[in-house]
């Protein structure tokens, strides 16, 4: 066998955190049958974020790949259930909509429901879209269920993800990833030596030992030690179409109030989140600090919280945008040091899972191919386009005009993409097919639809269901859904039961 098609036999993980170790546990899955080393260099020196305590449903495929208990992992993370987000004063002051997951109603003699709902919606109906939506009415109910799936029944299209610990969830993986033959090593990199061609060749430690290795994963976080300071990847930045760049952070007490949602409050120069735990509620201002001071955000951001304050305040400055390539010569780039979206729909440790699971299906041998780079990169920039997208919709949609920050969002560029998709999407309210769009049709007619965005006409198509059966369907889904929602536990009580 050719040396350059042998199998890489030792990965490199730099960083740890949730970013390093759920890398570190995937690969592992994949390479357990093998003789590949997996050595992850976690920095005494250096501190996570943790703060990353929202996911989308994603994750929970993610337990079930690396064979982890979900019970057992919801119990130790301190999470509870999330079945969407709730968005309060984004379109106007007073006003409230839900961006669930799951599905949302279903087809109408074949043509699709969000159709049926438009042509209702033009001829008077008051309904919202996602009133038909079971994880946006068990959402407002506070109530939660994971149905059976031998006893399917009218909440069985349901959906959810969950809220936790980010550093409980760092320390659970670790526990996971080592006994699964992930090897630790503690120590901080002091250099980075490479290979004549650019490779990274090896690691010097503080300690004055040397790490090397065929491969490397860079989980420096926005440091980017091996991408960015090693291999010279440049930044895009995007703060031109997202300029929020701070989030002030703080723990309270939760009150026994355990809503089985994320709420996202628009503010006057950014949005505040609120992320209940089981033990705490996770609290953060994201805001542009060309509009408003520390002092400010700080401010705001304790006058909102209704328990007692259990944490400093802290800030985290961030350039949204990413990396120009996420993987370059034998290095990948993976969480913060890859590119950092605004943390508005819970999709960094999303894009942390996304990167490690599309590189397993891409794992390169010694000869480096560089079409193999080449397709990683373009999925992983289509991933960071779309979502960036999703992110700038929900600004540039809104009507507030109440300060500085909201006023500029009438007239700010947005991407060319997203002109496109809005466009197509305001003539018949139809959305451009895009399979590499984590969020899919059910997700932007709720964001659209919440922030009253509305097209100019429905598919025709649906004229030729009768408008009193479209009606009855409606009446049904809403009692039928209201009946279901009603027998449930709340959310709390369900996790309690989880305890027993």
């Amino acid at each position: 066998m050719n040396s350059s098609t042998l199998p890489i036999n030792s990965y490199v993980i730099v960083g740890g955190g949730t970013a390093g170790w759920l890398t570190a546990a995937i690969l592992r899955r994949v390479l357990e049958n093998t003789n590949a080393t997996i050595t992850l260099i976690e920095s005494p020196e250096v501190s996570t974020v943790g703060v990353g305590e929202a996911t989308v449903p994603f994750l929970i495929d993610n337990l079930k790949f690396l064979g982890i208990s979900e019970t057992d992992f919801i119990l130790k993370t301190n999470a509870t259930f999330k079945l969407g987000i709730k968005f309060t004063d984004w379109q106007n002051l007073g006003e409230s909509y839900w961006h669930p997951f799951g599905d949302v109603g279903s087809k109408i003699n074949g043509w699709e429901f969000y159709q049926h709902w438009l042509k209702a919606h033009f001829n008077g109906d008051p309904s919202n879209y996602t009133d038909f939506s079971p994880c946006a009415v068990m959402a407002d109910a506070g109530k939660f269920y994971i149905p059976d799936p031998k006893k399917p029944n009218n909440l069985s299209n349901m959906g959810y993800a969950l809220h936790f610990d980010a550093s409980l969830v760092a320390a659970y993986l670790t526990k996971h990833a080592q006994s699964q033959g992930v090897v630790l090593k503690k120590d901080h990199v002091e250099t980075v030596r490479k290979h004549e061609d650019g490779r990274v060749k090896s690691l010097v430690m503080k300690d004055g030992s040397s790490v090397e290795g065929d491969f490397f994963i860079d989980c420096t976080g926005q440091r980017a030690l091996l991408m960015g300071d090693a291999l010279g990847v440049d930044y895009e930045d995007w703060s031109h179409y997202l300029p929020v760049d701070r989030a002030t952070v703080v723990q309270s007490e939760n009150n026994n109030n355990l809503p089985p949602y994320t709420e996202s409050f628009a503010h006057e120069h950014g949005w505040r989140w609120q992320i209940p735990l089981q033990n705490r509620v996770g609290n953060g201002y994201v805001y542009a600090s060309d509009y408003c001071s520390e002092e400010e955000a700080t401010e705001l951001l304790l006058k909102n919280i209704k328990g007692k304050v259990l944490t400093e305040p802290r800030t985290i400055k961030f350039t949204t945008g990413k990396r120009k390539k996420m993987w370059h010569k034998n290095c990948v780039a993976i969480g913060l040091s890859s590119g950092f979206l605004e943390p508005l729909e819970s999709t960094s440790i999303y894009l942390v899972s996304r990167a490690a699971m599309l590189f397993i299906t891409m794992l390169p041998n010694m000869n480096l191919a560089k079409e193999t780079e080449s397709e990683f990169n373009r999925l992983m920039d289509s991933e960071y386009e779309n979502l960036r997208d999703f992110i700038v919709t929900h600004y540039c949609t809104s009507q507030r005009k109440d300060t500085a920050f909201w006023q500029d969002w009438q007239k700010r560029d947005i991407p060319a993409s997203l002109k496109n998709k809005l466009a197509f999407y305001k003539s018949q309210g139809r959305l451009i097919r895009n399979d590499l769009d984590l969020f899919g049709p059910i997700s932007w007619y709720s964001v659209l639809s919440g922030m009253r965005v509305f097209p100019e006409a429905y598919d025709p198509l649906v004229d030729a269901t009768n408008t009193e059966q479209s009606k009855l369907y409606f009446k049904n889904v809403k009692e039928s859904l209201t009946h279901s929602v009603n027998q449930l536990l709340t959310h709390g009580e369900y996790i309690e039961r989880l305890k027993r």
